[in-house]
């Protein structure tokens, strides 16, 4: 199992794909930073950018799509993942290989991405007032986020399993997380309140408080648990799915 991430990696790390999506994201949050520079906006800083990236802590959700899509959609295009299974590797390494690769290159690509927004932000606007206090709520922010960024991936690597028409996938993926949270809202005002209680607990929903203005410890903490949870739960139905799944 450890080698084959590792073959992985370096396959996708070789390949101009992964690099180009990154690039081209890092970009345009460079041309942000320029803007704003270019501008001569005074009431925009690190400090400000920061603040509003907070509200924009969803967006990694639709981000991963990408990387799901080049570790686990590719080998359903080429058909190579029946010769992975051919050679040995049982289909529950497997699926766990295939997460843990786009976690990693999610990571990666994030680092990337935030240092040079961050970075170029920091030198052409400078940190601006309270940065200090600023960074660290964001920090705490992100360190709760993150489980439900990986949960994310967890759920698009069970779409991906279930469904093998990339394009499909993509398409139920975006639906999931945009439209889920709006029927069980409507459920709940329809139906029943219980359905708030749902509401409450999916990942879309989660993620809007930690981008709230104020966040409190417990929304951090429930965060972080409700994304590990859904992390479980769907990499136990890929595994399960996969298992009788036949493999072209």
């Amino acid at each position: 199992m450890i080698n084959y991430i590792k073959a992985e990696l370096f396959r996708n790390f070789n390949r101009a794909y992964f690099w180009i999506y990154t690039g081209v994201i890092s970009a345009l949050l460079l041309t942000i930073v320029i803007i704003f520079n270019v501008n001569h906006i005074s009431s925009i800083n690190l400090s400000a950018i920061i603040q509003i990236s907070n509200h924009m802590i969803l967006i990694p959700v639709f981000l991963v799509a990408g990387i799901i899509e080049m570790v686990i959609a590719e080998e359903y295009k080429n058909k190579t993942l029946k010769n992975v299974i051919t050679f040995g590797l049982p289909r529950t390494k497997l699926i766990l290989s295939k997460f843990i690769v786009t976690v990693i290159l999610s990571f990666i690509a994030a680092i990337i991405m935030l240092t040079i927004f961050y970075g170029s932000a920091a030198v052409l606007l400078g940190l601006g007032n309270g940065f200090h206090g600023i960074f660290l709520d964001h920090i705490a922010r992100l360190a709760a986020a993150l489980p439900l960024w990986i949960a994310a991936i967890a759920v698009g690597t069970f779409l991906n399993v279930v469904i093998s028409n990339s394009t499909i996938c993509a398409f139920v993926y975006a639906g999931v997380f945009l439209m889920t949270s709006q029927i069980v809202k409507l459920l709940a005002f329809l139906v029943s309140h219980k359905f708030k209680y749902v509401y409450d607990h999916l990942i879309t929903s989660q993620l809007s408080k930690l981008g709230g203005n104020i966040v409190s410890k417990q929304d951090l903490t429930s965060a972080a648990i409700i994304g590990c949870v859904y992390t479980i739960v769907f990499l136990i139905f890929s595994i399960l799915y996969f298992r009788n799944k036949e493999v072209k």
